[in-house]
């Protein structure tokens, strides 16, 4: 019989009887009996745990009464990426992929998985990139980019005066007004990322 525990006999039976958690009621349960006589393989195996765990719950309640019975609290894990390896994705994000090197315009999620692991020595996964991504307050957006600043003003205006006349005039057909598309066009959208409430994070 452990003396320490039998000792201990009321308060226990108090625990398993008032306590609001029901760890603190299992686990003085079980060392209840420990102190009634059973042994502790005996008490783990009727628990479904290992011994030491019954006999860490004993040294600690011995030492801290209810207390040591509550749950410790549980540490975090530790960030995958640290925070000068955030400083660096911050700053690949509001540089171009070619500042690095790469033969690419815009960043994936994927690209900057490689950056990190070919410039940083750290190794992540394409989700755990993309939540590091997010949580950095980054956005993917995909703006459309005008071109008509390259076009130029004389001549649009003069194929727009063209147009107008041949459709007057009957002499352009709905396959020939495709042709007239080209004076509004636009740039197909290029994906990018952008920061919120922040300035485009691409160039």
């Amino acid at each position: 019989m452990d003396q320490d525990l039998t000792e201990c006999r009321e308060q226990l039976r108090h625990l398993v009887r008032t306590d609001p958690d029901p760890r603190v009621r299992h686990r003085a349960h079980a060392l209840l009996l420990v102190a009634e006589g059973q042994t502790v393989a005996a008490v783990a195996r009727l628990f479904t745990t290992a011994g030491h765990r019954v006999r860490a719950w004993r040294a600690r309640f011995l030492a801290e009464g209810q207390t040591g019975l509550l749950d410790r609290p549980r540490r975090g894990r530790t960030p995958k990426l640290s925070a000068d390896d955030r400083d660096f994705l911050c700053q690949a994000l509001e540089q171009s992929p070619q500042d690095y090197g790469l033969p690419i315009t815009v960043w994936s999620i994927r690209e900057l998985q490689a950056l990190v692991q070919r410039e940083r020595g750290v190794a992540v996964s394409v989700y755990t990139m993309h939540r590091v991504v997010q949580a950095l307050g980054y956005r993917y957006r995909r703006p459309r980019h005008d071109l008509r600043h390259r076009q130029n003003a004389e001549a649009v205006a003069a194929a727009h005066q063209m147009l107008d006349w041949l459709q007057k005039k009957a002499l352009l057909t709905p396959t020939d007004s495709i042709w007239s598309m080209w004076t509004n066009a636009r740039s197909i959208p290029t994906p990018t990322w952008r920061k919120s409430g922040g300035r485009r994070a691409t160039l």
